[in-house]
């Protein structure tokens, strides 16, 4: 078969989709990932062949200008909201009529799409293909509706959820336990989570369990990149966690080190890790809320402590917390006592959300395998073709 992937220039939308591209590999069949041409050596470093398409739309300096001004006002929210959805817009319309030139000619089996990708629906449709819509975690479009009132504003508003919703396509692959999935009527196909940060190395620290229950402070990338300064809370956690009897690691950017000035003893590692191999041995971890560390950390049974800024973030430490294996604080007025008390209450509490992570854990386990879900497709799509063509 040809399976024609695609992915927005953002390098945590892509990740999600690497693992399942390797089983398709593994398995034979070809797989193009479509982008801007700019992020080719993005594609190409994860082990897989990229498509460059297009002109170059340099997301990440769209968005960034976008959250430029940051505010809780509504009209500035609404605003960054319309501008994510600007953002896709523009990147499928500049993807798109080298993309459908080639699709036209090349015929893939079915194209994969990450949500930010709004090109992919249509592209399958039009070429008469099924199309999978792969979540990098919850499934912020299909729960936005479910976002309380008083959350809504830090959502973006009402104005961008028609313009994301008609982005589903045929089948969506699932890669949350079912107790972080919505109530609804979507076709979705489970997909278990394999984490993917990226080419590592494991270090000699690693290799040594820990002596002491080991934490983890990450941030991501995403709110860096977005000039975000304010909502980097590692600094301030780090030195709160200092005083408890832990051993603290600090996965955060090379540019981000600096902003913490003198670490305290008991922090081990501050600098970049790839977060897959650090968490399988810790008792818990502290971040904002991205698509990566959530999935990662669920997928080794790990309790969360999530300080949630952007709208996605905010989905997922709801379907933590609610599972029983999170708690969560809205971090804009968070304090020093606020946020010293967070911390105290998440380390307290950590026996009971060990147990709602030992269940999303299990529940995890249980899915079927990035090469599982391959040959099943395998097997639909063959057969399509094999019943299309009988006399």
């Amino acid at each position: 078969m040809r399976v024609l992937f695609l992915s927005w220039a953002w390098g945590s939308h892509l990740q999600p989709m690497v693992p399942f591209g390797w089983a398709l590999r593994a398995a034979g069949h070809e797989v193009l990932v479509a982008s801007h041409p700019f992020f080719a050596p993005t594609i190409t470093r994860a082990g897989l062949t990229a498509l460059p398409v297009g002109d170059d739309v340099h997301v990440r300096a769209l968005m960034t200008d976008a959250h430029r001004r940051w505010s809780l006002d509504r009209s500035e929210i609404e605003h960054r909201g319309r501008m994510a959805v600007a953002t896709a817009t523009k990147s499928a319309v500049a993807m798109a009529k080298d993309t459908y030139r080639f699709a036209r000619d090349w015929r893939p089996d079915f194209v994969v799409y990450e949500p930010m990708a709004f090109l992919g629906p249509g592209l399958a449709a039009d070429l008469g293909v099924p199309s999978y819509r792969l979540l990098w975690a919850t499934d912020f479009v299909a729960s936005i509706a479910d976002v309380p009132e008083a959350e809504d504003g830090i959502l973006g508003g009402l104005g961008t959820r028609e313009a994301l919703t008609a982005s589903f396509g045929d089948v969506t692959l699932d890669p949350c336990p079912p107790s972080l999935r919505p109530a609804d009527d979507l076709v979705r196909r489970s997909l278990r989570y394999v984490p993917y940060n990226g080419p590592a190395v494991l270090p000699a620290w690693l290799r040594i369990p820990p002596a002491r229950p080991r934490v983890v402070v990450t941030w991501g990338g995403s709110l860096h990149y977005l000039g975000w300064k304010n909502a980097f809370l590692a600094p301030r956690i780090t030195q709160i966690l200092a005083e408890q009897d832990v051993e603290v690691v600090v996965a955060v950017l090379e540019e981000q080190i600096p902003e913490f000035g003198p670490v305290p003893d008991n922090v081990v590692h501050l600098g970049p890790v790839a977060l897959n191999l650090v968490l399988r041995d810790c008792a818990a971890v502290i971040h904002q809320g991205g698509a990566g560390t959530t999935m990662t950390a669920l997928s080794a049974g790990v309790p969360q402590l999530v300080f949630p800024w952007a709208a996605d973030a905010i989905v997922n430490a709801r379907y933590l917390r609610d599972a029983g294996a999170a708690q969560f604080s809205m971090p804009m007025d968070l304090g020093d006592a606020a946020l010293r008390q967070a911390v105290s209450r998440f380390l307290a509490g950590l026996p009971g959300l060990q147990a709602g992570a030992d269940l999303l854990h299990r529940e995890h386990l249980a899915m079927p395998s990035p090469v599982e879900v391959a040959l099943g497709i395998e097997r639909d799509v063959l057969g399509t073709h094999e019943r299309a063509c009988a006399p």
